[in-house]
Order: C-alpha cells, then structure tokens, then sequence
C-alpha cells in the first residue's frame, strides 16, 4: 500500500496527460505490488496446511487449507496487498495452534496464482473459494480481512456471502479517499481506475457481527477511516479494538490478541 501512494502522487503529477490511456498499467503497479513467490505451507514451516489450486474463471488460484479442531470456527484470512501468504506464516501458525481452520486464498498474481487482480475478479473469485471450500467445512466461519483485505471482505459480504462474523484490520473507506487524505489536489487520477474499493459504502450494508483492529498511530491509513467503517455499519454486535502507539503492522499483541481470540471463539460450536 506504502507503494501504491507513492506512485499515485509521482504518476498524478509528472504524467497526469498520460492518465487515461496508461491508467490499466498504473493501476495494476500502484495498486497491487505483486509478490508471485509460491512458497509451500510445509516450506514456510506449516506441516499442517494444505496448499490447495482451485480453478476459477479460467485462472489456478492458490489456496492455504487447514480443518479447525472440532468445535472450531473456521478463519477465512484475506490477506494485504504486499507480501504473499508465507509472509503471513507466523500469524497462520497462532490461528492454528488456538485450534481453528485456515482458508487463505492468493489474489490474482500472488504467491503463484496466474492472472492479474482486479477488484471485481477478486471479489468473484473469493466468493467461489467461499462456496467451494470454507462452506462444506460446515463450522461457524470468521472473514479475517487485512488491510485491502478488509475491503475484500466487504466486497464479497456485498455479493452475498454469509459467515458467523467479520473482523476487519486497519481497514480504509476508499482508494479515492486515501488519494485524498495523503496527497490532497492529485486524487483526480483514481476517477481513472477500475478499482475503486469503497468501503464506506459497503460498511452500510453490514449486519453480521464485526470487530475492528486499527493502531492508533497508523499513518498509512489512518484510525479514522477505521472509525468511519465501524459508524457506518449497522450491525447490533460491533467492537472497536484500538493498538495503542501501533502503526499500520504489528497489531498482533499481548494486548489485542486476546481480544481477537475472545472475540472469535463465541462463534465456536457449543
């Protein structure tokens, strides 16, 4: 994401003619820095997952699998952009040892998944992974949604997935907004893409159980886009987890941890 800002302020301005023909080729460097590194779980010291390939809309998407302990709800974890899903092994490890199921699906072009990402092929694509493999789990389910992860989640909630709960970290109200807030007068160039990813309007759609991680000294996206998210959702059962001092990373903590798993062990099975 820290990328993505970047090259959003230098394109904007020193090639702002160019927007319009070059915007597929911006948008997909800006907004996804692809990692294509396919690691195995076993390579990434996760002896107990499965890397699954699921065939969807003619692309070989990669997928992190692992049943929970009897009882367990199972994790649907979307994951940021940067990095690839061994990057993300160390937290996989403590959602397992807890006992609960691992879904971890690789975007278009990460971590060995073919094709390019795009906003909606994303959401298309998750909420077939949904259908086919996080449901005949048949265990309570929890969206896990980091960073744009967290506006996958809203996406594919939108289109009409049905999990027990959603817990969303560090999540931002919109590509246009985070446009604006770091570099005010050059957000023009987003009204270009094709990704937009507006989490503020698809907050106000939310019902289901939420949580929300945000660190309060994050400069990449700011608490308050945090915020915004969590008003704007209508859902009865809602919590607002704050990382004191944290920035965008790192929001794993004695301090929030207990919170999360709290949070997510009322959807176990009694």
């Amino acid at each position: 994401m820290a990328q993505f800002l970047f090259r959003l302020c230098a394109f904007s301005v020193v090639f702002a003619f160019m927007l319009v023909v070059a915007a597929p080729l911006l948008e997909r460097l800006m907004i996804y820095p692809l990692d294509d590194t396919r690691v195995s779980p076993a390579d990434a010291d996760l002896p107990t997952v499965t890397e699954e390939v699921f065939h969807h809309d003619g692309q070989a998407l990669i997928v992190w699998t692992a049943p929970p302990a009897p009882g367990k709800p199972v994790i649907f974890y979307l994951h940021g952009n940067a990095g690839n899903l061994a990057n993300r092994a160390s937290r996989f490890d403590l959602l397992l040892q807890r006992g609960y199921g691992l879904v971890a699906p690789a975007y278009r072009g990460y971590s060995g998944s073919t094709g390019t990402p795009q906003e909606a092929a994303i959401i298309g694509d998750t909420v077939a992974i949904y259908d086919s493999i996080v449901r005949p789990m048949k265990a309570p389910v929890v969206v896990y949604g980091e960073s744009i992860g967290a506006a996958v989640t809203l996406g594919v909630i939108e289109a009409g997935i049905t999990p027990d709960a959603i817990l969303l970290e560090a999540p931002y109200t919109s590509l246009k907004a985070m446009a604006a807030h770091h570099y005010p007068g050059n957000g023009g160039f987003t009204k270009h893409l094709s990704n937009q990813w507006d989490s503020l309007f698809r907050a106000r759609r939310v019902t289901l159980p939420l949580l929300i991680l945000h660190g309060t000294k994050d400069e990449l996206i700011p608490i308050d886009m945090g915020r915004q998210i969590f008003t704007a959702a209508p859902s009865i059962q809602k919590e607002f987890v704050e990382a004191p001092g944290a920035g965008h990373t790192g929001l794993w903590r004695t301090d929030t941890w207990p919170k999360l798993t709290s949070y997510i062990n009322q959807f176990a099975l009694r």
